[in-house]
């Protein structure tokens, strides 16, 4: 994925990291994840920003960009409203949280009650059997 700031209004798929990732080295599971999809991106939430584990021009939120993929996943975002101000209007929102009350939940069209540090290779495992059978 293009780490241009114009990579996440291009993008038909947005694989977006939040505080619930963890620790900054499990961003390398959101690359992959976005990794399976054409026209893909990365993004994250504000206090992934915060910390320095992604770069501003990768926030999605109001205090960043506006996105509206085909499909934003969006991993270990509580959903925040000011998160939500900028993804809502994705047109299919897939989210990975262990929170089974997460906010963002009431916006998502499918909800992963799981871990995304297990889920993620798991779903990438799928993935490339998939492609091999």
């Amino acid at each position: 994925a293009n780490p241009d700031a114009a990579a996440l209004a291009d993008a038909e798929v947005i694989v977006s990291a939040g505080n619930g990732i963890g620790k900054e080295e499990n961003l390398g599971l959101i690359h992959q994840m976005a990794g399976l999809f054409p026209k893909s991106a990365v993004a994250g939430s504000r206090p992934v920003c915060d910390k320095k584990w992604l770069p501003y021009h990768q926030q999605v939120g109001a205090t960043g960009a506006t996105v509206r993929p085909k499909l934003y996943m969006a991993c270990g975002i509580s959903g925040a409203s000011q998160h939500i101000a900028g993804m809502r209007d994705s047109k299919f929102i897939v989210s990975i949280n262990t929170d089974p009350r997460a906010a963002i939940f009431q916006y998502s069209d499918v909800c992963i009650i799981e871990d995304l540090s297990s889920f993620i290779p798991e779903f990438i495992n799928i993935h490339q059997k998939s492609l091999r059978d």
